[in-house]
Protein backbone atom coordinates (compact mmCIF):
# COMPACT_ATOMS: atom_id res chain seq x y z
CA UNK A 1 0.00 0.00 0.00
CA UNK A 2 2.30 2.60 0.80
CA UNK A 3 3.91 1.62 -2.83
CA UNK A 4 1.11 2.53 -4.38
CA UNK A 5 0.94 5.95 -2.51
CA UNK A 6 4.41 6.45 -2.97
CA UNK A 7 4.20 6.14 -7.11
CA UNK A 8 0.56 8.10 -7.05
CA UNK A 9 2.53 10.95 -5.11
CA UNK A 10 5.22 10.91 -8.00
CA UNK A 11 2.68 11.04 -10.61
CA UNK A 12 1.15 13.69 -8.92
CA UNK A 13 4.70 15.90 -8.52
CA UNK A 14 6.16 14.41 -12.01
CA UNK A 15 2.54 16.04 -13.42
CA UNK A 16 3.19 19.24 -12.44
CA UNK A 17 6.54 20.03 -13.84
CA UNK A 18 7.34 21.84 -17.24
CA UNK A 19 6.14 21.22 -20.33
CA UNK A 20 9.87 19.75 -21.43
CA UNK A 21 10.10 17.08 -18.96
CA UNK A 22 6.31 16.07 -20.13
CA UNK A 23 7.65 12.85 -21.97
CA UNK A 24 9.85 12.30 -19.03
CA UNK A 25 6.32 11.96 -16.80
CA UNK A 26 4.92 10.40 -19.14
CA UNK A 27 7.16 7.25 -19.34
CA UNK A 28 7.74 7.71 -15.31
CA UNK A 29 3.87 7.42 -15.32
CA UNK A 30 3.64 4.39 -17.36
CA UNK A 31 6.25 3.22 -15.18
CA UNK A 32 4.32 3.71 -11.77
CA UNK A 33 1.89 2.30 -13.39
CA UNK A 34 3.21 -0.89 -14.48
CA UNK A 35 4.38 -1.13 -10.87
CA UNK A 36 1.06 -0.89 -9.43
CA UNK A 37 0.08 -3.40 -12.23
CA UNK A 38 2.62 -6.07 -10.78
CA UNK A 39 2.06 -5.19 -7.41
CA UNK A 40 -1.64 -6.17 -7.67
CA UNK A 41 -0.85 -8.99 -9.66
CA UNK A 42 1.44 -10.16 -6.80
CA UNK A 43 -1.12 -9.95 -4.13
CA UNK A 44 -3.87 -11.68 -6.20
CA UNK A 45 -1.20 -14.80 -6.55
CA UNK A 46 -0.30 -14.62 -2.58
CA UNK A 47 -4.26 -14.72 -2.30
CA UNK A 48 -4.32 -17.44 -4.22
CA UNK A 49 -2.19 -19.36 -2.61
CA UNK A 50 -3.05 -18.91 0.90
CA UNK A 51 -6.42 -19.98 0.17
CA UNK A 52 -5.39 -23.31 -1.44
CA UNK A 53 -3.45 -23.73 1.55
CA UNK A 54 -6.18 -23.00 4.08
CA UNK A 55 -8.40 -25.63 1.61
CA UNK A 56 -5.82 -28.26 1.83
CA UNK A 57 -5.15 -27.77 5.98
CA UNK A 58 -8.81 -28.09 6.02
CA UNK A 59 -9.39 -31.34 3.70
CA UNK A 60 -6.45 -32.95 5.81
CA UNK A 61 -8.35 -32.03 9.35
CA UNK A 62 -11.83 -33.73 7.95
CA UNK A 63 -9.98 -36.81 6.10
CA UNK A 64 -8.11 -37.38 9.49
CA UNK A 65 -12.01 -37.26 11.48
CA UNK A 66 -13.47 -39.48 8.97
CA UNK A 67 -10.39 -42.34 9.30
CA UNK A 68 -11.73 -41.42 12.91
CA UNK A 69 -14.97 -42.50 12.58
CA UNK A 70 -14.53 -45.44 10.62
CA UNK A 71 -12.16 -47.08 13.95
CA UNK A 72 -15.20 -45.85 16.00
CA UNK A 73 -17.74 -47.37 13.37
CA UNK A 74 -15.93 -50.59 13.12
CA UNK A 75 -15.75 -50.90 16.77
CA UNK A 76 -19.22 -50.37 17.63
CA UNK A 77 -19.93 -52.72 14.62
CA UNK A 78 -18.05 -55.48 16.38
CA UNK A 79 -19.99 -55.02 19.79
CA UNK A 80 -23.20 -55.71 18.08
CA UNK A 81 -25.92 -54.24 20.48
CA UNK A 82 -29.03 -52.23 19.35
CA UNK A 83 -26.88 -49.41 21.90
CA UNK A 84 -24.14 -49.87 19.43
CA UNK A 85 -26.07 -49.99 16.00
CA UNK A 86 -27.69 -46.62 17.08
CA UNK A 87 -24.73 -45.07 17.98
CA UNK A 88 -23.00 -46.35 14.61
CA UNK A 89 -25.72 -44.70 12.27
CA UNK A 90 -25.22 -41.53 14.35
CA UNK A 91 -21.63 -41.61 13.28
CA UNK A 92 -22.27 -43.01 10.03
CA UNK A 93 -24.43 -39.58 9.68
CA UNK A 94 -21.55 -37.54 11.22
CA UNK A 95 -19.14 -39.49 8.11
CA UNK A 96 -21.68 -38.22 5.99
CA UNK A 97 -21.81 -35.04 6.64
CA UNK A 98 -17.90 -34.25 6.66
CA UNK A 99 -18.06 -36.10 2.86
CA UNK A 100 -20.24 -33.14 1.78
CA UNK A 101 -17.85 -30.65 3.42
CA UNK A 102 -14.83 -31.91 1.85
CA UNK A 103 -16.51 -31.35 -0.86
CA UNK A 104 -17.75 -27.65 -0.13
CA UNK A 105 -14.55 -27.18 0.82
CA UNK A 106 -12.60 -28.19 -3.07
CA UNK A 107 -15.81 -25.98 -4.77
CA UNK A 108 -15.17 -22.94 -2.45
CA UNK A 109 -13.79 -19.82 -4.04
CA UNK A 110 -12.27 -17.00 -2.60
CA UNK A 111 -15.52 -15.15 -2.11
CA UNK A 112 -17.27 -18.42 -0.57
CA UNK A 113 -14.06 -19.70 1.82
CA UNK A 114 -15.03 -17.96 4.65
CA UNK A 115 -19.00 -18.99 5.10
CA UNK A 116 -17.25 -22.66 4.20
CA UNK A 117 -15.03 -22.72 6.89
CA UNK A 118 -17.84 -21.10 9.16
CA UNK A 119 -20.06 -23.63 8.10
CA UNK A 120 -17.16 -26.89 8.71
CA UNK A 121 -15.82 -25.24 12.44
CA UNK A 122 -20.02 -25.89 13.23
CA UNK A 123 -19.87 -29.56 11.96
CA UNK A 124 -17.08 -30.39 13.87
CA UNK A 125 -18.18 -29.00 17.11
CA UNK A 126 -21.49 -31.10 16.64
CA UNK A 127 -19.68 -33.99 15.76
CA UNK A 128 -17.62 -33.52 18.76
CA UNK A 129 -20.62 -33.07 20.96
CA UNK A 130 -22.12 -36.26 19.72
CA UNK A 131 -18.96 -38.10 20.30
CA UNK A 132 -18.81 -37.13 23.64
CA UNK A 133 -22.02 -38.41 24.41
CA UNK A 134 -21.64 -41.72 22.55
CA UNK A 135 -18.33 -42.02 24.55
CA UNK A 136 -20.27 -41.57 27.57
CA UNK A 137 -22.29 -44.55 26.69
CA UNK A 138 -19.95 -46.86 26.04
CA UNK A 139 -17.17 -46.29 28.54
CA UNK A 140 -15.63 -49.58 28.49
CA UNK A 141 -15.72 -49.95 24.70
CA UNK A 142 -13.72 -46.58 23.99
CA UNK A 143 -11.47 -46.00 27.60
Amino acid sequence: MKNVIFILSALVFFSCTEPSTKDTADKKIEEGLEQIKEGLEMKADSAGAYLESQKAKAEAEINARMKELDARINKLEKDGSKKSREAREELEEDRTELEKKLDEIKNSSETTWEKTKQSLDTTFRKADNKWKEIKADFKDLFN
